[in-house]
């Protein structure tokens, strides 16, 4: 998520869910918040979390999951880009190539692990809006998170199986 992108999709929440949304069948017409709820929800502290895992009998070793050390990766190393779903324009973040950047990642990650993501914190001092003494901010809004082609991956590695599923946590 982007600065602009995160607050719209907690926003979109709170209206009926559209074509995109998987929750659509279970849910129909009513939205997953409620609307009367969503500024208070979003004047308090807020974070979108992203839970990753293989879900395969076999340890991921080809495109294994790598997270990048948010604190590493300043402002003016982010790209924004569109994403285009059938219903919606979302948006999201590249990163630029920097030597600075600390990226870390699970080999062999098998089913019984599973990796929280923070994709964006409502505190994270970089966006927080307008922090006053009693808002406490956190040193990182997001990690960036991505498949890479390891080089030590064997030939006829299995390909990854596995799942991310998208979460909302107010506190």
């Amino acid at each position: 998520y982007t600065a602009a992108s995160a607050v719209a999709r907690v926003r979109q929440m709170a209206e009926p869910p559209k074509e995109n949304d998987t929750l659509r069948p279970i849910l129909g017409d009513t939205p997953p918040l409620d609307p009367k709820e969503i500024d208070s929800l979003l004047a308090g502290r807020w974070m979108l979390l992203n839970v990753w895992r293989n879900i395969s009998p076999e340890p991921v070793l080809k495109f294994p999951l790598a997270l990048s050390d948010g604190q590493s990766c300043p402002l003016e190393d982010l790209v924004v880009f569109e994403i285009r779903y059938s219903d919606r324009i979302g948006e999201n973040y590249f990163a630029r190539y920097s030597p600075q950047h600390k990226w870390y990642y699970y080999p062999k990650a098998t089913r019984d692990e599973a990796v929280l993501l923070k994709v964006w914190d409502s505190r994270g001092k970089a966006f927080c809006k307008a922090p006053d003494k009693q808002t406490e901010t956190v040193p990182v809004t997001f990690t960036l998170h991505s498949a890479f082609d390891d080089p030590a991956t064997p030939p006829d590695a299995p390909d990854r199986e596995s799942i991310e599923v998208r979460t909302i946590v107010f506190y």
